[in-house]
């Protein structure tokens, strides 16, 4: 059985010989917040990133996305990422994906979610991949998680993730345990006055046994509340920013694919914050350019 320490090498090995592979070119150039006086905290959304072993265009993809987000003036304070990060949830996989994101480095904070590819996409065996994904994520970013639903405070926001609990596929399977759990966090994160972030591979409303608002109900009590979420593929564009019983809903597109029209794929948000509102601007991490025509503002 791989150590983790020969497992970190063997991914950082991967890494690099992958990036010989790809001919990667110099970094992109810097790009700027909307007002850089007065931003308080900034941080990459992407979804489905779906690394696979045998495809080296998703692999491209990849790298070209964290290579840009590592470019934001000033730092870019965190990345997320929504879930399925692989294809099948295999080691070579996982260990390409952490071990470059460990590489690369994109971001003071790196946080990621599960999806139900994470966790075997329906096989039966949610158990194994959950240990996985636990101890991929504390022993390359010293999360310290027991569960795979936990939260990260950063500038003084609460980062809040959520995960399914059995090996679901289209719906979020989630136990009254972590819906207390979320409840007590968001009492803790609404004292702060600063807006609360919740990321989860599942919109909102994508609860299993037909309880669709269960995670609704416990959400909607709370203010400054916005909600990210991947899963549907959906390609970027109407519907994808709603609100859903009352909650602020942004569902991002598989961002290793075409994901919009005339783009190829690299499509995630960007989300600053400032001392009155959160703007979310949609990027093309891959070819370095904003989206002006999708940029949101949320008091």
């Amino acid at each position: 059985m791989l150590t983790f320490n020969l497992l970190k090498k063997l991914a950082h090995g991967l890494v690099a010989c992958t990036m010989m592979l790809l001919c990667i070119a110099p970094y992109p150039a810097k790009h700027m917040p909307k007002d850089k006086d007065n931003l308080q905290l900034t941080f990459s959304v992407l979804s489905d990133v779906h690394i696979e072993s045998n495809n080296l265009e998703t692999y491209r993809m990849y790298f070209k996305i964290m290579r840009d987000a590592k470019k934001m003036e000033g730092g870019n304070d965190a990345i997320v990422f929504l879930g399925d990060n692989t294809m099948n949830g295999q080691d070579i996989e996982s260990m390409f994906f952490y071990g470059a994101l460990n590489a690369v480095n994109p971001a003071d904070e790196i946080i990621v979610a599960s999806g139900n590819h994470d966790f075997g996409n329906g096989n039966g065996d949610y158990e194994k991949y959950e240990k996985r994904y636990i101890n991929y994520n504390n022993f390359f970013f010293h999360h310290g998680i027991d569960k795979p639903y936990y939260y990260k405070v950063i500038n003084d926001c609460y980062f809040i993730v959520l995960a399914t609990e059995s090996d679901t596929v289209n719906l979020m399977d989630i136990s009254e345990t972590q819906l207390q759990w979320l409840g007590s966090v968001l009492n803790e994160a609404q004292k702060t006055g600063k807006p609360i972030f919740i990321f989860n591979h599942y919109p909102v409303d994508y609860i299993d046994d037909y309880n669709y608002t269960a995670l609704a109900d416990v959400i909607d009590d709370y203010d400054n509340v916005v909600y990210f979420s991947g899963h549907t593929h959906n390609a970027y564009g109407y519907g994808s920013v709603s609100n859903i019983y009352g909650i602020n809903h942004i569902n991002l597109p598989k961002c290793t694919e075409h994901a919009l029209e005339d783009y190829d794929g690299g499509i995630g948000a960007q989300v600053e914050v400032y001392s009155d509102e959160v703007v979310v601007r949609i990027r093309d991490f891959a070819d370095n350019v904003w989206l002006d025509e999708y940029i949101y503002e949320i008091n």
